[in-house]
């Protein structure tokens, strides 16, 4: 029916940012399970720029609880202190208007005396009033507009401080799912990054086939239709399910899988194998069930 061959699909592990590479944990045909350290990229840089982003976090957070506590608290014992003085002022201002009033009222003391210490009574009673203002705005926190600002602030150092832990952790590269390791790129020392990987590694199942099918053939076939998978030294009962369908015979098999046909147009078809343990470049026939090869 068709000829084709195992295709992997192969993972690129690389970190997130250009770093150089301080120590591969792994090494070629290793069997690595899922989480398990692959590899360690240089931390120095990212842990510099952590701490920088913890410090800025917490100028921040000071900046914000100054703003809503209000004055300090040696700027409010200052004001308290003065309203105690006004106070006391007041209280000996009221003391003498009483004593002239009754003064004044036996012919003692003149009217003149009597309203100049009214006079001082209303002074110093403007001047508790004034200083007990004060001492309530100073208690005060900032003003609404300010206190928004700050705790923006807050927030991206927050934000920030959460990136750069992020960054560090990214240094130590795994993968969740088990793999092999089908190659080593790069060695410590050697600089990575996104586009400069350091492994090359294969997960389970994470092959395709490939297979040239004939234009007679090619009519019977759809997406999702089941095949049966032979090939040497496979154990029977492997299947696979077809997953792409070319549109044209555009393609022409590879000479090495198909020395007889390489000048024939074919269609190429793609297909998930089910169960089985098909490594990568083996050569496979399929059939469809009930059918011949």
């Amino acid at each position: 029916f068709a000829t084709g061959y195992v295709e992997g699909e192969f993972t690129l592990v690389a970190p997130v940012a250009v770093a150089q590479v301080a120590e591969i944990s792994v090494s070629r045909g290793d069997r690595v399970p899922a989480g398990v350290l692959l590899a360690t990229m240089e931390t120095r840089d990212a842990e510099i720029a952590l701490a920088e982003a913890d410090a800025n976090l917490a100028r921040a957070q000071s900046a914000l609880t100054d703003l809503l506590q209000g004055a300090r608290p040696e700027e409010i014992n200052v004001i308290v202190a003065n309203l105690s003085a006004a106070q006391a002022r007041l209280a000996e201002a009221t003391r003498q208007r009483d004593r002239l009033i009754g003064l004044a009222d036996r012919g003692v003391a003149s009217d003149a005396q009597r309203d100049d210490a009214e006079t001082a009574v209303q002074v110093a009673d403007a001047s508790v009033a004034q200083i007990e203002a004060q001492l309530s705005v100073a208690r005060l926190p900032a003003r609404p507009n300010a206190i928004a600002q700050a705790q923006a602030a807050v927030h991206a150092a927050e934000a920030a401080r959460d990136r750069a832990d992020w960054a560090l952790g990214q240094r130590a590269l795994s993968l969740s799912i088990p793999v092999t390791v089908v190659d080593v790129i790069r060695q410590p020392g050697e600089i990575a990054g996104p586009s400069a990987p350091v492994l090359s590694v294969l997960g389970d199942g994470a092959v395709k086939l490939r297979l040239y099918v004939p234009e007679p053939s090619f009519a019977r076939i759809h997406v999702g239709d089941m095949l049966d998978v032979h090939c040497d030294g496979c154990a029977p009962g492997i299947t696979a399910r077809i997953t792409y369908v070319s549109d044209e015979p555009e393609f022409t098999p590879p000479v090495i899988y198909s020395l007889e046909n390489r000048q024939t147009l074919v269609y190429l078809v793609e297909a998930a194998p089910v169960g089985g343990d098909l490594k990568p470049g083996q050569i496979v026939d399929v059939a469809l069930p009930g059918g011949t090869e």
